[in-house]
């Protein structure tokens, strides 16, 4: 079967997700001229993805000094605390590495979650040289996404239709919703982007990818998803389902 929209990867098991998105993140970036700019997905799903990165072949054969690492969102924590998605890629990718990539962290200390959104767009402003998105020079070179079984991806959440009809900011606040607020990129900047890949897996999210595959429901934040170059969906066999077969 075809997905409604994009490119549909299906791998057997939790190992073979880990290796194809590794693969996939050195062959892009390899391709990559210059600077190198990839979007990272927070929560538990892209962590083993990240720790395959850190260790041998891929650790070694890609330049590191070349690539910018940007938040799709984060928790507004300290980023020491056990809920941080930068400590979660400190801790499983860019403290093993040969050499630091430029990892972009939303601020914390002494801000409102205002201003950190307001910070962090600036600070993305100036990794792409510009403050508007042209469609012809995508900010991203490569954007890992996750989904939520609520269909949600970075922290823009079903329901929330403010948020999600935000065409001029890059990075908002998300204050409701969540347990703690949070800073998320919007749809603008993440579907500037050579290369989108949503990471699903576990059979958790086997309805709802199923629902978004089929284009049965073309409403939730990661079926409204239209980036201006690929879009992959990276999906085990549990989240796969029927589209495994």
């Amino acid at each position: 079967m075809k997905p409604v929209r994009g490119e549909l990867v299906v791998v057997p098991d939790a190992k073979a997700f880990a290796e194809y998105g590794a693969r996939l993140f050195a062959e892009e970036a390899a391709a990559a001229r210059g600077r190198f700019v990839a979007g990272l997905a927070g929560g538990s799903t892209p962590r083993a993805l990240y720790e395959r990165l850190a260790a041998a072949p891929w650790r070694d054969s890609i330049d590191w000094t070349r690539i910018d690492l940007v938040l799709g969102d984060e928790r507004f924590v300290a980023p020491d605390d056990d809920k941080s998605n930068v400590r979660m890629i400190r801790d499983a990718l860019t403290t093993h590495l040969p050499a630091a990539p430029r990892l972009h962290q939303v601020p914390f200390d002494g801000m409102t979650v205002d201003q950190a959104a307001a910070a962090y767009q600036r600070d993305l402003a100036e990794v792409h040289g510009a403050a508007t998105l042209d469609p012809s020079r995508p900010f991203f070179d490569l954007c890992l996404l996750g989904m939520g079984d609520d269909g949600h991806t970075a922290s823009l959440l079903p329901g929330q239709d403010d948020l999600l009809g935000e065409r001029q900011r890059w990075v908002i606040p998300v204050t409701k919703g969540r347990p703690e607020a949070r800073v998320t990129l919007t749809y603008p900047i993440l579907e500037s982007a050579r290369v989108v890949v949503f990471l699903v897996s576990g059979a958790g999210k086997r309805d709802m990818l199923d629902r978004v595959l089929s284009g049965s429901d073309r409403d939730v934040p990661a079926a409204r998803l239209r980036p201006v170059g690929r879009l992959i969906w990276l999906a085990d066999r549990d989240a796969a389902g029927r589209w495994a077969d």
